[in-house]
């Protein structure tokens, strides 16, 4: 039990109502408390501004447990995005920079040799500081970090419209993913692949008549049956969508599937252009790996790098006649076909209508919650090890809201996915997280697990978020508001940075930070209310 100089810190918010119950109770079980795959200790995100250093990060300290999901509450401006565009270093340098910290992912420092990156020195005078930066250093971090991004790390940006390329279509894009991050697999599959198969013939005449019909699930589970025997769902759900946009009493739909399976038949230059591929992707498996171990041991790895880069450097002369033009369509015409209908099964998947004509299409031609979609099916198109969602579901409806936490929740079980989930919306939080983080102006304020975190919330600042939501069993109950704004992070205020907004300031909160200390059983708090032992770093 928490204790402090105050009995009661502020007016302790009522049990929570029966569903936020539920869906805390209903969430896993949380892991071993040291069975973190990616840590942050002390991270500290500066932006060199005209008007002086912007203080976005300033210590901040947690941790994401295999399995978990965590949510990051705050209001608008405290940093909680960018402590995720942090952790894939994805700061626009400049004017932004790590300045110092650990990013621990799985054993790999994601921050290793961040401090030969640049110099700083100080104008006198005046609150700006010139930076001088190492551009060849980070260009070798960020070619580091194309080994975890996507494939390990992904993430769902809050504009996709900013995310997306807008001279590329859909298909383009998603199938530029999946080749990166599954590029083996799908060249194995499409290798695989049996066009020849004694019960494809039954199979296409099923679909046919399911066509006929225009019975939609007998039509799916045709289509799913033909990918089984073709060894091709991405040939499953071609036949699908054909069918689907065939007008009714099409006399032609059997022969238009006969030309479509025809791209399983791969000739000979086109799977001697395939084992290219896939002998360049396997290399590129090999220098994506080399770089987590260099991260890992931090040690470089030179000799081995050159290596492997010499190998891929001597597959791409040798086979340079594959960028001929003529030849390059001719080879690449199955393989561009195969990520094009995998990319409509990633849409499917996100309940998107008319995926084909979608992948078809170019970003400016969907709305926001469509876009918003499309980033969350590349997200997960990877099965990753941690997905960073920053607000994923704020331009969506509330079905399709559901839809994509089910979506999230699915991959976590499947796949064992850890995830980051930024948002504003607190049910939300309630419903699927684990552990909650509270920010305040580029700290954390106060963490836990949610059922305790919503239930005895510590933090003045937490206690003032929860007070301000509405409930349905407390109908006259009024709302609260927490008055004032973030303070400004050129000149953040001294001690706790809530204290200009706190009804429980006291004289010793404008001195110093207070300290991190346990409440609870994995429940800490910043706060001078409270006395418990000072958390570990």
């Amino acid at each position: 039990m928490a204790s402090g100089t105050l009995s009661t810190p502020a007016e302790p918010l009522p049990e929570p109502s029966e569903p936020l119950a539920d869906a805390t109770a209903d969430s896993a079980a949380p892991p071993a408390a040291d069975d973190a795959i990616l840590t942050i200790q002390d991270l500290r995100t500066y932006f060199y501004t005209y008007d002086g250093v912007v203080k976005a990060l300033d210590g901040v300290s947690f941790k994401i447990r295999r399995g978990e999901t965590t949510g990051l509450v705050g209001e608008t401006g405290c940093g909680k995005s960018v402590t995720a565009f942090s952790v894939t270093r994805l700061i626009a340098d400049p004017p932004g920079r790590i300045m110092s910290g650990k990013i621990l992912f799985d054993g790999a420092n994601l921050l290793w040799r961040l401090d030969s990156e640049a110099k700083y020195v100080s104008k006198p005078n005046t609150p700006r500081v010139k930076v001088r930066r190492y551009f060849r250093r980070i260009r070798a971090a960020d070619t580091r970090m194309t080994a975890i991004r996507g494939r390990r790390i992904s993430m769902i940006f809050q504009e996709p419209s900013q995310a997306m390329n807008p001279v590329f279509s859909i298909s383009n894009q998603l199938g530029e993913v999946l080749l990166l991050h599954r590029g083996v697999e799908i060249v194995d599959g499409m290798l695989a692949a049996t066009p020849n198969n004694p019960a494809v013939g039954a199979a296409l005449d099923a679909v046919v008549l399911a066509a006929a019909r225009r019975q939609r699930e007998e039509l799916i589970t045709a289509a799913k049956r033909l990918g089984e025997v073709t060894g091709s769902d991405s040939f499953g759900s071609e036949a699908y969508h054909t069918a689907r946009a065939a007008p009714p009493g099409a006399r032609d739909l059997k022969p238009r599937l006969l030309r479509a399976m025809g791209r399983l038949r791969i000739s000979g230059s086109q799977k001697r252009y395939l084992a290219y591929r896939r002998r360049v992707m396997v290399l590129q498996r090999e220098l994506a790996q080399l770089s987590i171990e260099e991260m890992r041991t931090e040690q470089p790895k030179n000799a081995e790098r050159r290596k492997v880069q010499g190998k891929i450097f001597s597959e791409r002369v040798r086979h340079i006649y594959y960028g001929l033009w003529g030849v390059r369509s001719r080879v690449q015409r199955p393989i561009n076909t195969e990520t094009f209908w995998r990319t409509v099964r990633l849409l499917e998947g996100v309940s998107i209508a008319n995926p084909a004509q979608v992948a078809r299409g170019y970003p400016h031609e969907l709305s926001g919650g469509m876009l918003q979609r499309v980033m969350i099916a590349m997200a997960l198109s990877s099965d990753p090890d941690v997905l960073i969602a920053d607000e994923p579901t704020t331009a969506l409806d509330v079905t399709i809201q559901a839809q994509i936490l089910e979506l999230m929740r699915d991959l976590k079980q499947r796949v064992g996915t850890s995830i980051l989930l930024i948002t504003h919306d607190l049910a939300v939080i309630a419903e699927v997280a684990d552990r909650v983080c509270v920010m305040y102006a580029g700290q954390i304020v106060e963490q836990g697990p949610v059922a305790d975190v919503f239930r005895q919330p510590l933090h003045p600042y937490a206690q003032g978020l929860l007070a301000s939501i509405p409930r349905f069993d407390q109908p006259d109950k009024e709302l609260q508001s927490i008055p004032g704004s973030v303070p400004n992070l050129i000149t953040p205020p001294s001690g706790c940075r809530f204290h200009p907004r706190c009804p429980h300031a006291m004289p010793v909160c404008k001195g110093e930070r207070p300290p991190m200390t346990v409440e609870g059983p994995g429940h800490t708090v910043a706060c001078y209310l409270y006395t418990g032992p000072v958390a570990p770093e």
